[in-house]
């Protein structure tokens, strides 16, 4: 099993890196890679892991790009666990998060329901984590306004909630030629729960690498479009359970969502070109 998509609490997971590699192997998952929302905090210590454990490991990270003010999230997959010309990119991105934490407070504390968000800024920005929303839903629930995580995003955090606030950043298409810059490959992640497939051939022109096939979103029907999608641009494919926890909706796919072994390695030979045309250096496999 190969599951290149998996959170830890770098982001919004709630396993360490440690703990999610371990959860990984005893899963039956042989090869992964750790993509956090806007960090690679948790990279380093997942590799490290997984180098004890004996698995494959593939350093990535899931990017959220913005477009019309909605989220486009892209996936991008590197040979570095440090890509060069990421860092600036990436704190830029985790600050408006926690920009966003804060407005969100304030709308909550306007509806009487309270949050100590200050608190979880500082922590995850002394640890260079990304401060999500689930991590304002789980500080509702320790504050018991809510009895839990799926009840805090139906009442006051999704999308046309009272506390929702719109996210801002940079366009896809920026997103793509920056992972390209740092010698990594693109994908556009869960595109079936997008629903933005008009995106895929400009941004395939622009320098997109991949396309999520493989997702616990994604049933058979959407699997084979997206598979006739990738072929038609000629993408490759990768996929994974986004798995964020025992407590997520998700936690069923983890070790049964994966990418087949021949995409893979289709994969891992574009990252290898893509290393090798952003640093000049010939590598061969």
């Amino acid at each position: 099993m190969i599951d290149l998509h998996l959170h830890t609490t770098a982001s919004d997971g709630t396993l360490s890196p440690t703990k999610l590699v371990e959860r990984a192997r005893a899963a039956g998952i042989r090869a992964l890679s750790v993509t956090d929302h806007d960090t690679m905090a948790g990279v380093g210590e997942a590799a490290e892991t997984a180098i004890t454990q004996g698995l494959e490991f593939l350093p990535g990270i899931e990017i959220t790009a913005v477009l019309d003010r909605r989220d486009v999230h892209i996936l991008a997959y590197f040979l570095d666990p440090d890509p060069p010309g990421m860092a600036e990119f990436l704190l830029a991105a985790r600050a408006d998060r926690s920009r966003r934490a804060r407005e969100t407070a304030v709308k909550l504390a306007n509806l009487g329901a309270p949050i100590e968000i200050e608190e979880l800024i500082a922590e995850a920005n002394a640890k260079g984590h990304a401060v999500a929303r689930p991590m304002v839903a789980r500080a509702l629930v320790e504050a018991g306004h809510v009895p839990g995580v799926h009840e805090a995003f139906d009442r006051w955090l999704a999308d046309g909630r009272p506390a929702y606030v719109a996210r801002r950043g940079a366009s896809p298409a920026e997103v793509v030629r920056l992972v390209a810059r740092a010698g990594g490959v693109s994908a556009l992640a869960h595109p079936g729960l997008l629903g933005k497939d008009e995106l895929i051939p400009s941004l395939a022109q622009t320098g997109l690498g991949a396309i999520e096939v493989y997702h616990s979103a994604h049933g058979t029907a959407a699997k084979s479009h997206y598979a006739k999608l990738a072929q038609e641009h000629k993408l490759a494919t990768c996929g994974g359970s986004d798995f964020h926890g025992d407590d997520h909706h998700r936690a069923k796919n983890f070790g049964e969502v994966g990418l087949p072994r021949e995409k893979f390695m289709e994969l891992f030979q574009r990252i290898l070109l893509a290393h090798s045309v952003a640093f000049g250096e010939q590598i061969t496999s």
